[in-house]
Order: C-alpha cells, then structure tokens, then sequence
C-alpha cells in the first residue's frame, strides 16, 4: 500500500511537471475564481442579512419586547423598568404607547402610528435620535411638537419607498394636523424628521409621554424594548424577567422580524443556490483537464499498466493532481479574498436601501468551502481517470 501511494505520489509531480504549464495555470486559475466567488457571495449575503438584522434590532424592535398578557396594558411599568434596568446585560429599556391617527398638511394626508415615547430613555434603546436628518428629537419637556419619519414626512425626497403615499414636502417647522380617533385634531410643529433608512421605523412618528397624555387619557404602556449587551442571550434577560412578574409575555427580535425574516431566508436560499453552482463549475474544470490530458496520455498509461503498475495506483496518480490544483488554488484564493477583496470592498460598500453592507468574513465557512472544493476535486478527478483505466492495454497503448 506505501509502495503504491509512493509510486502515485512520483506518477503525479511527473504529471504537473510535465503538462503544458498554461493549462496548469488555467485549472489553478478557475479554482482561485470559484473559491473567491464562493466566498465573495456567502460573504456579501450574509452582510446583507447582518445589515437587515441589525437595522429591525436598532431602529424597531431592540433585542426583546416585553408585552402584557391582557389589553389592559403593562402595569406599573415604571417599577417594572427600574427592575429590568438592573438586571445584567440590558443595556437599555423603554416604553412605548400607540395609536393610529391620520396626518394632514394642505391637501396630502397620510396614516401613520403616532407614538408616545420617553424621549429620555428612547435613545437608550434606538438609533432614531441619531439619525435626524432635519431638526432635532424630542426632549421631556417639548409640548405641541412632533417628530416624523421621512416615509411620512416625505421632506421632497421622491427616492423614498412610500414617497407617494407620504406628505410629499413636509419639513422641519411646517405645521401638520394629527386627526385622532374619535375626531380630535391637534396641530403640531415638525421638531424634526429622521431617516433610519429601515422603512418600517421610518413609517413611525414621535410625541412625548406627556403629549400622548394629554390626547389619549389613560392610555397604558403597550410594550417595553429592551436593548441587551453584546453576546447577553435574549433567554437569559426573559427568564430574569419572569421571576419579576408572571402577568407579561415576550417577543424576541427574531419573532417580530416578520417579512425581514422572509427576506433573509430567501437570501440564504439564494446563498445555498448560488455556492452549488460555483462549486459545480469546479468540478467541471476538474473533469475537463483530467479528461483531456488522459485523452492526450491513454499511450502513456497503456504502457504504464503494462509495465506492472496497477490501475489504483494511475487513478491515485490523477486524484493528487487534481488535490495539489484545488490546495493551490484555495489558498491562493483565500489570501486574494482576505487581503485584497475584502479590504476594497470596505473601502467602497454596497449601499442598499439599508444602508451600507460589507463582507461578512467567515474563517469556518472558508475552511469549509476548501474542503468541499477538495472533495469535488477529488470526485471530478475520479471518473474521468476510472473510466480509461477500464479499456484494455492494448487497446490503450494502440491509441483505440
């Protein structure tokens, strides 16, 4: 067994010695391209997936959402947010209330929900106060003013997703009509509009807790958003809050992600699709040098087998070939991704309508995809090389 492994180990560096050194470079080439293109992909959709994740956790939901059972409201919320507040691993908590309510200046209306918020512990918990993009946020003591997101404001930015449903040309000091249920109306100032360039969180607008008192009386806490530390589990700050109060349910961002969760999941379909089909390109390069330098070589074999070299240790000869184009190849590939692509791709990044996205550099996924390169090498090799193994000596030494 040694002596055979020996023999193929010499049949191959005698194989990538002696082919044309241009058709070496192309297989080595196409391994360098799939493998980068592998990675490139996987990389660039799951950055897309992070960016998404991370704008619905930042702008929307926070890490968890704490609910009541009943539609009565969250009871003593204010204690109940002083105790969440002190448990490890919350970075941030806030309430919210809601209500449906129609906008109006001159004649473009829009539906919204307008949201009563703490503006003090708001930005403890989203991104929102940070992305103004005109005016300012609410502070505690604001009365009769109001923040809009730019899908309901509009601010004359005809790009917007919901432009032509929005109030078109609304800006920072413009008055808006807030029309309630029930028939109230107030009017108020534009503090300022944000743009989170997530389009859910930018359909929202903000007044205070106080202002929210006066127009809905005895509204209650609808929810509470909590942000959590880096790497603190959402199971863990749940259980913690059990213990607290029996009368709440929760909702992870995972179970409120909705339509995103949709999305990322047909991304990560496309991901799966797209990396068979790089793969397969490999396996296609392999198959087709394999097969064409045996063509060329059938003579040579014929006279290789007769010479008592058995056929296991031909086909060997061909699968470590195959194994040094593929080694070669990804790690070639691997430092062009690491230290060329992924460097650029930083500098300039895809922006979508999320923001921007980068690669999402996975050391376990590229070790992974060597691997499965490698083994599709291997195959690719394999059937081509078994296949002329089966003529006869004769027939190959004679070239039939």
């Amino acid at each position: 067994m040694r002596k055979s492994i020996s023999v193929a180990n010499f049949l191959a560096r005698k194989l990538v010695a002696r082919s044309n050194w241009g058709l070496n470079f192309m297989a080595i080439f196409m391994i360098v391209i799939v493998y980068v293109n592998i990675n490139f992909t996987s990389s660039l959709l799951n950055g897309f997936i992070s960016t998404v994740n991370e704008k619905l956790i930042s702008s929307q939901t926070g890490n968890v959402v704490v609910l009541p059972k009943n539609s009565d409201g969250i009871e003593s919320p204010v204690v109940l947010l002083d105790d969440i507040r002190k448990i490890n691993g919350v970075a941030g908590a806030t309430e919210t209330r809601s209500v449906p309510a129609e906008l109006s200046k001159g004649q473009e209306k829009s539906l919204a929900e307008i949201s009563g918020i703490n503006p003090s512990t708001y930005g403890d918990v989203f991104v929102t106060p940070k992305n103004m993009i005109e005016g300012e946020f609410l502070t505690k003591d604001d009365k009769d003013k109001i923040v809009l997101g730019a899908q309901i404001a509009g601010a004359d930015i005809s790009r917007l997703e919901l432009y032509s449903d929005s109030l078109k040309n609304v800006h920072a000091g413009d008055k808006v009509t807030v029309n309630y249920p029930g028939g109230f109306k107030k009017e108020y100032t534009v503090k300022g509009i944000f743009l989170n360039e997530f389009f859910e969180s930018d359909l929202k607008t903000f007044i205070t807790d106080n202002e929210y008192g006066l127009v809905q009386p005895g509204g209650k806490v609808e929810s509470i958003n909590i942000k959590l530390e880096k790497g603190v589990p959402e199971s863990y700050v749940i259980d913690q809050i059990k213990k607290l109060r029996s009368d709440l349910q929760f909702r992870t961002w995972e179970e409120r992600a909705g339509f995103v969760k949709g999305f990322t999941d047909t991304l990560k379909v496309v991901n799966r699709i797209l990396g068979f089909a790089a793969i397969l390109v490999a396996a296609i390069t392999i198959f087709i040098v394999t097969y064409v330098d045996l063509i060329n070589k059938r003579r040579q074999i014929g006279i290789e087998r007769a010479i008592g070299i058995n056929a296991p240790t031909i086909i060997l000869s061909y699968e470590l070939r195959a194994l040094f184009y593929t080694i070669i190849g990804s790690s070639i590939g691997a430092l062009v991704f690491i230290y060329a692509v992924v460097p650029i791709e930083r500098a300039y990044p895809f922006k979508i309508p999320y923001g921007k996205v980068f690669l999402q550099l996975n050391y376990n996924n590229m070790i992974i995809y060597a691997v499965i390169l490698v083994a599709v090498a291997i195959v690719a090799a394999l059937i081509p090389a078994w296949r002329t193994i089966r003529i006869s000596i004769i027939d190959a030494i004679w070239g039939n």
